[in-house]
């Protein structure tokens, strides 16, 4: 079995919803006060937004069953002005 990590599509939905409401219950489990029980971040709707924005890529840690082990959402951002960087 090999993992590899590739851009999230629409097809791995119910594995990132699954993810998601797996990290929603750890966040509610340590401070019930915050965080709602049976939530999700992103709902189906925002999730398909998100894949098909190409300055919020997110990528999986996947096998090639399609079972998703883990994921990064990122944002894009263009630099400018910075001391540091071009």
């Amino acid at each position: 079995m090999g993992i590899v990590i590739r851009r999230a599509e629409q097809e791995d939905q119910s594995e990132l919803q699954r993810l998601l409401k797996y990290i929603a219950a750890l966040h509610h489990a340590g401070r019930p006060d915050i965080f709602r029980s049976g939530s999700s971040k992103y709902d189906t709707a925002q999730l398909a937004e998100i894949l098909q924005d190409e300055g919020k890529p997110v990528f999986v840690a996947a096998d090639e069953t399609r079972h998703v082990f883990g994921y990064a959402f990122c944002i894009v951002r263009e630099s400018g002005g910075d001391a540091l960087l071009n």
